[in-house]
This record gives C-alpha cells, sequence and structure tokens, in this order.
C-alpha cells in the first residue's frame, strides 16, 4: 500500500481516511490538524495513524492530503513545501470543489504531481458521510499521473470520478452551491412568502414538505424539463406578471430571485417544448419589465 499523510482531517478527511483504511487502500502514517487534541481525535475515527502536533513531526509519505478549508489550502501547501517533507514523485491532492488544483503550484516545484478530487457530497457528520460515500460521485482535475493513482483510489471506495474543465472550476462549484446551498435559501424564500401571507412557518414547512419531496423525485426520475409545473409551465403570463409585481413590492430580494429563476425557467419550458416561442417571449417581457 501506498502512505498517506492528511493536513486538516475534517469531516472529508476522516470519512476518506476511515473508508481507505478499511479497504487497505492507503496506510495512513500522519494526521495532522489545528491542534494535538483533535488530530489524535481524526486518528481514533480514522483507526490508523499518527496524531502530528506540527509538520515537523511528519514523516514523508507518498501521498499527501490537503482536507482544510479552503482558504487554508494554499498556506498549508506553502508550508509542506518549505518544510523538506516532499520527494520527487509525491502526489499532493485537496478535496475542495471551488480551490483549482493548480493551486497546489509550490508543491508541484518541489518535484509533486497534484490534483483535485471533489466529492460531491454534503458532510455534514464524518461517520454518515463514510456510511453512505458509496456511489458518491467526484470532480477530478489536475496531472495526470496524480489522477492515474488517485482515481482508483476513489473508485475502492465507491466513488465515481468523472474529468471537470479546471479552468471552469468555479462554475462546476456553483453547481453544487445551487443545487445544495441555495436550495435550502430557496426554501427560505418560499417561508417567508407563506409567512407574509399568514401562514405560520412550522406549518408552513409541514404543507411544503410533500411537494419539494415529489418534485425533487420527478427531478432526478424524469429531469428537469419533465419536472417543471406551474404557470410558467403552462404559459400563464398573467399570473407571472402579477406575482413579479407583488413579490417585488413586498421584498425587492426575494422579486429578483422569482424574476431570475422565472427566466432560467422560461427557458426550460421552452427546449423541453411546454410552450411555444411567441408564449415565452411575452413571459420573459413579464419578468423583465421594470416595475414601479
Amino acid at each position: 500500500m501506498r502512505t498517506l499523510n492528511i493536513i486538516g482531517a475534517g469531516r472529508v478527511g476522516r470519512a476518506c481516511g476511515r473508508l481507505w483504511t478499511k479497504a487497505r487502500v492507503f496506510e495512513i502514517k500522519d494526521v495532522l490538524t489545528r491542534s494535538r487534541a483533535s488530530a489524535a481525535a481524526a486518528v481514533k475515527f480514522i483507526g490508523a495513524g499518527h496524531a502530528a502536533g506540527n509538520f515537523d513531526e511528519m514523516c514523508p509519505a507518498d501521498v499527501w492530503m490537503i482536507a482544510t478549508r479552503d482558504d487554508a489550502i494554499v498556506p498549508s501547501c506553502v508550508t509542506l513545501a518549505g518544510s523538506g517533507k516532499i520527494m520527487p514523485g509525491n502526489i499532493v491532492f485537496h478535496v475542495s470543489g471551488a480551490t483549482p488544483s493548480s493551486d497546489l503550484k509550490p508543491a508541484r516545484e518541489r518535484g509533486a504531481l497534484i490534483a483535485s478530487v471533489h466529492p460531491i457530497k454534503t458532510f455534514t457528520d464524518a461517520r454518515l458521510a463514510a456510511q453512505t460515500f458509496p456511489g458518491t460521485y467526484c470532480g477530478a482535475a489536475g496531472d495526470r499521473g496524480a489522477l492515474k493513482m488517485l482515481k482508483p483510489a476513489f473508485a475502492k471506495i465507491g466513488a465515481r470520478v468523472l474529468d471537470i474543465n479546471p479552468e471552469l472550476k468555479p462554475i462546476y462549484h456553483a453547481g453544487g452551491v445551487f443545487a445544495c446551498n441555495y436550495l435550502v435559501a430557496l426554501m427560505e424564500a418560499a417561508l417567508r412568502a407563506h409567512e407574509k401571507a399568514g401562514m405560520p412557518r412550522a406549518a408552513s414547512l409541514k404543507a411544503l414538505e410533500p411537494m419539494v419531496r415529489e418534485t425533487v423525485d420527478a427531478i432526478f426520475d424524469n429531469g428537469p424539463e419533465r419536472a417543471l409545473t406551474g404557470p410558467i409551465s403552462r404559459g400563464d403570463v398573467a399570473t407571472v406578471r402579477r406575482q413579479r409585481a407583488v413579490i417585488g413590492s413586498w421584498d425587492a430580494e426575494i422579486g429578483e430571485l422569482y424574476r431570475g429563476l422565472g427566466l432560467v425557467a422560461v427557458a426550460l419550458a421552452e427546449s423541453g417544448r411546454r410552450i411555444d416561442a411567441w408564449r415565452a417571449a411575452e413571459l420573459r417581457a413579464a419578468l423583465t419589465k421594470v416595475i414601479g
């Protein structure tokens, strides 16, 4: 087995480290976090490795995984590159969806191969993430030699690794933000609208749950075009115009959210032949007309 050191063992680092240990993919050597105590907790969870207190205590390894917060990836790589621990041919990679693998350039300058492999998954709990990791898709970019080793390593713990365009990684990551983070924000907008109309938040959440779950199932069963319902899919220009005006007068930010998502929905309905070009143009006009 190749040896692996982990820097910044948060939920992603812990979950992957645990899975790789159980599958005998890597021999976990050293784990470095903000404190020796948290490193020791990570080692206990992973089931292997040594809790390091600083870079000086870390031994050389074949592979270095940087699993820190995004803003700590480059500083960690700079420190690692300056520590003298990297040997030519080592692999240094991170698991961020937003940071390009090229930001690991200091490690490459020391002879390492660099890459990034980002699991498209919510890691709210490391134990649960490890249990549900099989089947997780990952977006990968970086040096061919690094990916040649990393792709099978992730595949052995159940991941499905896909190549992404490294130059468009911010757009790639935004896709996950829309699907996950902004879905939460969208639900908050829905709750505020119901609350404005007199419905208690708790009741609104329960009322919306079946519809939201059915919609999500429809998206993944049939695709977004067939899952789309509501006034835009029916070409109901009058309803869209009225809602846009009332919502914009009530809350400008939510009004802009309604407008922006409405334009995406119009394009979706038109491409799915739910509405014709003439009705799509009317809907766009209703959404973009200046209010006030």
